[in-house]
């Protein structure tokens, strides 16, 4: 099979484009959303700490390096390996804030939490907490923004967040490009441009390169 161009919307560390060079195709990659860190300050109580995402995590402990051990929650397997070498007690992780929020309803209404997250963020879990009095604070860490720049002549694109999409389609096409998106709100939002998608088995880096070499 011919050799493919691939851009990918996120830099992907050594293993990953190791995954991806097996078959001979040529690399490409920008980050097209970059991320800065957000000063905060917050007094820690009793509460149960949520965090969005890796970003979330490496923001609040860079600012609060002694914490001691804390009953955490997060979304994606990679954030909780990530809390687990900061020695904090992750009592579960999800793949989707989706799943965090249908475990919260059922589990642990009425307990306090205190929500770490950037400024673009799926309202999922805000809109639930919003029937539970003061048990739920939001705190942003960091900031997002859009870092767009215009590729050509490739096949295939790597998408890993709606807000990536976005800021990949201020210069770019999507005409004759297979995308791979990394879940299903990526995929959503791929959908206002295209219908030629992927999604990985699950929202993990390695299935979305599992599924660009079982297709290519």
């Amino acid at each position: 099979m011919k050799n493919k161009r691939i851009l990918s919307t996120k830099i992907l560390n050594e293993d990953e484009l190791n995954q991806l060079d097996l078959h001979g195709h040529v690399v490409e990659q920008w980050n097209f959303i970059k991320t800065k860190e957000k000063k905060f300050s917050i007094n820690l109580n009793e509460e149960i700490l949520i965090f969005s995402s890796q970003n979330a995590v490496n923001s609040f402990f860079s600012q609060h390096q002694n914490v001691t051990t804390r009953n955490c929650i997060c979304v994606g397997e990679k954030t909780k390996e990530l809390l687990e070498k900061k020695k904090q007690n992750v009592m579960n992780f999800f793949i989707s804030s989706k799943d965090m929020v249908e475990f919260l309803e059922t589990n642990l209404l009425g307990k306090k939490f205190i929500f770490f997250t950037g400024n673009q963020r799926m309202n999922n879990i805000e809109n639930f907490f919003d029937t539970q009095d003061d048990n739920f604070r939001v705190v942003e860490v960091y900031k997002s923004y859009c870092d767009s720049k215009c590729f050509k002549d490739f096949n295939i694109a790597l998408f890993f967040s709606p807000s990536g999409v976005r800021c990949f389609a201020k210069l770019n096409s999507f005409e004759n490009i297979d995308c791979f998106a990394i879940g299903e709100s990526t995929a959503n939002e791929l959908k206002n441009y295209t219908t030629n998608i992927h999604i990985a088995k699950k929202p993990t880096i390695s299935n979305l390169i599992e599924k660009v070499k079982i297709l290519h």
